[in-house]
């Protein structure tokens, strides 16, 4: 990490923590912060995180349409993905991604798409309703 990267990680960690701290409101505007986006930034400048990050993106998602067309997602690589993710990436980094609050559906749509992309539970085939109901009534839960 160059030393003008640590000054800007250092200044997006500290505005992580004053909004934690105070309701999601920046300290230097009064606006509302995105600790979200602040986390993203931070990973962006770690490079083990940028990587793993870039790696995890690249397993759940395919690269093309057509790709998608013939195998929408590898549930299993993706959660691999996630597990090296998870075991390569500092907590300082892979935390703030995982626990950021979002206050409107658009930040949340893009922490859900960051850190726990549709492949990752998401069925290849959906089941239709009867097996939905066969299913069901076979789980003591469920019934």
């Amino acid at each position: 990490m160059h030393l003008s990267d640590e000054f800007r990680l250092a200044s997006i960690i500290s505005a992580m923590d004053s909004a934690t701290a105070k309701g999601n409101l920046c300290s230097d505007t009064g606006k509302h912060c995105n600790p979200c986006l602040d986390a993203a930034k931070a990973c962006n400048l770690n490079d083990t995180c940028k990587k793993q990050r870039t790696a995890l993106m690249a397993t759940c998602s395919p690269a093309t349409p057509i790709q998608q067309a013939q195998e929408p997602c590898n549930r299993k690589r993706c959660h691999r993905g996630l597990r090296q993710f998870f075991d390569r990436v500092q907590t300082e980094f892979s935390y703030p991604l995982l626990f950021c609050s979002c206050r409107d559906k658009a930040c949340a749509e893009r922490r859900r798409q960051t850190i726990m992309p549709a492949c990752s539970f998401e069925e290849k085939t959906k089941p239709n309703c009867l097996e939905l109901r066969r299913t069901c009534r076979s789980d003591p839960l469920c019934r």
